[in-house]
């Protein structure tokens, strides 16, 4: 474990473009002693509380400081913890009884490596009993710790580097596109802000929510780079568009115009377009299903993603003296 330990201490000193990446190194570092049998349960244990204190994950991170600090009687003990051990009560000696091990994993650590047993004296009213934690017992819990890190550094492998990647390019769009958004108006921030929080909400209705605030936003970004006008738009290569109010579309067609070759534009215009149609449908199917008045979670999500994607490009042609501070 000692190559391990060298390489978490490195890992520390190191430069990560985001928290994420540094956790999923060192799950993987740690994942790979396990594999190899160079496992050791309290550096592993150090490197899980890591992962967790810098991923937020509460109940795991409470789990581990456990492990690594003991656990108190009153407090709720893993299965594997509860051992049945020989004990000696008035100098008899007796097969065994369940215990509660509350010893660190320190403690535990080391006794197995100095092959030593753990005794402790339990006393009750009217009689003291001396439980003996046998080396067997030790090297049983220390294992079901290892097996329990393993769990929980392959879901991290799983959510971070399977899961995660879309989330995180997600982050640093919507962190650009943010900034960008709330220099050109501020309303298009607070409808934003509405976006996240119906997202992220946990009831279902509000996820139907997610593509009006989506609509809102491509139709305040058109009013925003190309106004609302009752004459028709002719663009480049002779196609003439209906600009009206209603038609936001159409203006962030015009806008890209303007602002890009006809080449150019193709693909934004083709996503916005795609989009408004998938805004469209998405708002039929959740008036006709009664019984259940709500979209998917994946939809909503998908939704958000798509709009990001959109925003982004059309505030790449935004010129710098429509940004203003907010």
């Amino acid at each position: 474990m000692v190559n391990f330990l060298k390489k978490l201490m490195v890992l520390g000193s190191n430069k990560f473009s985001s928290p994420r990446e540094e956790a999923l190194e060192i799950a993987r570092d740690a994942m790979k002693a396990i594999v190899k049998d160079d496992e050791d349960a309290v550096s592993t244990l150090r490197a899980c509380l890591i992962i967790a204190s810098t991923l937020n994950k509460e109940d795991d991170k409470k789990w581990i400081k456990q492990e690594l600090d003991g656990y108190s009687p009153s407090d709720e003990f893993p299965s594997y913890r509860l051992v049945r051990c020989p004990y000696t009560e008035n100098k008899l000696d007796y097969l065994s009884i369940p215990f509660k091990v509350v010893y660190n994993v320190h403690l535990l650590q080391k006794a197995s490596d100095d092959d030593e047993n753990v005794e402790t004296l339990v006393s009750n009213i009217g009689y003291e009993r001396t439980v003996h934690l046998t080396r067997q017992n030790i090297d049983v819990i220390l294992a079901k710790i290892i097996n329990r890190c393993l769990e929980f550094l392959n879901g991290i492998i799983a959510e971070l580097q399977y899961g995660g990647v879309v989330e995180f390019l997600m982050e640093e769009i919507r962190k650009m596109t943010d900034e960008k958004l709330a220099k050109l108006d501020s309303t298009l921030t607070n409808e934003a802000n509405s976006l996240y929080l119906n997202l992220a909400s946990t009831n279902p209705a509000d996820w139907n929510k997610v593509g009006l605030s989506c609509r809102r936003m491509l139709k305040l970004l058109a009013d925003k780079v190309f106004p609302a006008d009752d004459k028709l738009y002719k663009t480049k290569n002779g196609m003439e568009l209906n600009v009206d109010d209603s038609a936001y579309v159409n203006r962030i067609h015009a806008f890209l115009d303007q602002k890009t070759g006809s080449d150019e534009s193709k693909l934004v215009v083709a996503e916005t377009e795609y989009l408004e149609s998938y805004l469209h449908q998405v708002n039929i199917e959740a008036q006709k299903v009664v019984h259940k008045p709500s979209i998917e979670k994946f939809l909503a999500d998908r939704l958000a993603i798509h709009t990001y994607l959109i925003l982004s490009e059309v505030l790449r042609y935004v010129p710098t003296d429509m940004m203003k501070l907010p």
